[in-house]
């Protein structure tokens, strides 16, 4: 909104005045209008850029969010203790706002980021938002299951499955060292395949560790969660990736801290890779330098450490 201030009015003392105070009115019904005033201090990061580049093996998303994004972090880690239908990520008196859908969306993916196990109930959610009914202007966000989904006692089903599949191998490689580890890992998940067909369980870390057929964010929280497993520092990273001849596109991918240094992994280009030539395991996106390989860069929505286009 702009406001235009005649020039003969401005030469008047008195009128400013008047204008002044029927200013702080305005501003005064619009801020009410939209609920409770947002705080400055509510909307900063909680970590500098630098400090996320620079970060190393103890980095997680949760870190860069700002307060009001943590908040529904916190809200959301908690309602996931026992899941339902509805999973409650934020709760605020006032009027509808728009733009805390969009953070309640950046909490609940930094939250499946950080805790990958949680993509089997959260990966085919939306957000929506609703009033209280009695509660004096309350208003709740919840992450609710698309009807092309599993349902929530399959998928928790489904979870359960994940995990003990997965102690169960990890338990296998547990005398290895960090990279042969990382290797066995990359490998188990490299016997799959991609799912050109990219159905909603496409996106699982079920369909990515048993049903062995996933696509990029399947295969990124499936190598996130073993690694978890497996006591190696890893994250998932979401961003734009610009090496694939249809152009621009999103995609997922992981970085592992080895050797002090943040290295890449792309399970589900080394997937690709094989699916599309010999069938032989590639390696070509396993623990490389390049992190920017093919143009893979973060959204500024989700900062990682190394990665200076976000800044």
């Amino acid at each position: 909104m702009k406001l235009y201030i005649n020039e003969y009015i401005s030469r008047s003392a008195g009128t400013l005045k008047r204008l002044s105070a029927l200013m702080c009115a305005v501003f005064f019904v619009f801020a009410s209008a939209c609920g409770e005033p947002e705080p400055p201090a509510e909307r900063e990061p909680a970590v500098s850029a630098e400090s996320i580049r620079t970060a190393g093996a103890d980095f997680t998303h949760e870190y860069t969010l700002d307060k009001i994004q943590s908040k529904m972090y916190s809200t959301l880690k908690e309602s996931m203790k026992s899941p339902s239908e509805e999973i409650l990520i934020y709760e605020y008196k006032g009027d509808h706002m728009d733009f805390l859908l969009n953070d309640a969306l950046v909490a609940m993916t930094c939250y499946t980021m950080d805790d990958p196990l949680s993509n089997q109930i959260l990966a085919n959610c939306d957000i929506r938002m609703e009033k209280v009914p009695k509660s004096g202007g309350r208003n709740r966000i919840y992450a609710y299951r698309r009807e092309s989904s599993d349902d929530l006692e399959l998928a928790l089903l489904k979870r359960k499955d994940v995990e003990t599949v997965s102690r169960s191998f990890v338990s296998t490689i547990d005398a290895l060292g960090d990279e042969e580890k990382l290797r066995a890992i990359h490998d188990r998940l490299c016997r799959g395949k991609y799912d050109t067909e990219i159905t909603p369980a496409s996106h699982t870390i079920y369909s990515a560790l048993i049903d062995r057929s996933a696509v990029c964010d399947g295969y990124a929280y499936a190598f996130k969660y073993l690694c978890d497993l497996a006591d190696i520092d890893c994250i998932v990273v979401i961003g734009r990736f610009d090496g694939s001849s249809d152009g621009e596109l999103g995609h997922a991918w992981n970085l592992v801290y080895l050797g002090d240094t943040w290295k890449l992994v792309d399970i589900s280009c080394d997937v690709y890779e094989a699916q599309s030539g010999t069938g032989a395991i590639s390696y070509s996106h396993f623990l490389s330098d390049d992190l920017g390989m093919d143009g893979r860069i973060p959204y500024e929505a989700y900062p990682v450490p190394m990665y200076k286009e976000y800044q």
